[in-house]
């Protein structure tokens, strides 16, 4: 298995500060979403190609790209735009930034039930878009959208039929979302879809992200099981705390609140895979 971390839950205003950052932990790969102007990909190409500079010159490379997209009603208008104009423009700056693997949401959750047969249709769509121009697309499961749990998202997948749409599982997202046990009692149900792994934590007692090491997921167990199941691909650390707790302090005073919780959940996921190895 190999770790990354997104460069803004490392700092979210500069990012060649987060990559140097990531660089010094002694990481060889970071995930990229924002840049100083905006949400990767729709951002000024000059600066998609200065982020390129700086990562190779921290000696880094690229775990994937997560673009954001389809977090939108399923009727938004922006939805065939953003299939004909973006994905591919997302697809073509992830191959020029050195990997295949492009995140996306299945469309905002809107009442209860069953998902609309068009999300179906269209996780279809974005799936043969991206392999047409030579990626793989990950359904990342998110509370708010169709596929909030991972055992929905995993339905989505394999409602679709589509061979080149896999699982961003987020245990973290799965328990935001509701699922009472992420793991093991999803993971066992998925394992077989996952091509990519989020880290974080969530407490439902104060419904707030919380520290790997501490939230209703089990992290350890989860880390050993992927390592008992051969997964080779990436975990990437999404911390989404940007204050400190207060039972500790920070880890170096010259880091910021979030990028100390960062470094804290890469020392926990360090740990975690030497005691699983």
């Amino acid at each position: 298995m190999k770790l990354s971390v997104f460069t803004d839950e490392v700092c979210r205003d500069d990012p060649d500060r987060a990559l140097a950052l990531i660089a010094g932990w002694g990481l060889k790969h970071a995930e990229l979403r924002t840049l100083r102007s905006g949400r990767f990909p729709l951002v000024p190409d000059a600066e998609l190609e200065e982020f390129q500079r700086r990562l190779q010159g921290e000696g880094l490379a690229l775990s994937a790209v997560s673009p954001g997209f389809f977090k939108c009603p399923v009727h938004d208008p922006e939805v065939r735009p953003t299939l004909e104009r973006d994905l591919p423009r997302a697809c073509e700056w992830a191959r020029r930034l050195g990997t295949d693997l492009v995140s996306s949401f299945a469309f905002a959750r809107q009442g209860q039930g069953q998902p609309p047969a068009q999300v179906i249709d269209y996780l279809g769509e974005m799936a043969r878009i991206a392999d047409s121009h030579g990626c793989r697309l990950a359904l990342e499961n998110e509370a708010v959208c169709w596929g909030g749990t991972g055992l929905e998202a995993a339905q989505l997948i394999r409602q679709s039929g589509a061979a080149n749409l896999w699982l961003c599982w987020d245990p973290g997202n799965a328990a935001r979302a509701g699922a009472s046990c992420p793991f093991p009692d999803e993971y066992q149900q998925l394992k077989d879809l996952v091509t990519h792994v989020h880290l974080k934590n969530f407490d439902p007692g104060t419904k707030r992200w919380s520290l790997m090491e501490q939230g209703v997921v089990d992290w350890p167990g989860q880390l050993r099981a992927l390592e008992a199941d051969g997964y080779p691909d990436f975990l990437v650390i999404e911390t989404h705390l940007n204050i400190s707790p207060d039972e500790f302090a920070l880890a170096d005073p010259d880091l910021s609140a979030l990028e100390s919780n960062t470094w804290r959940n890469l020392a926990f996921t360090r740990a975690c895979l030497a005691h699983a190895r």
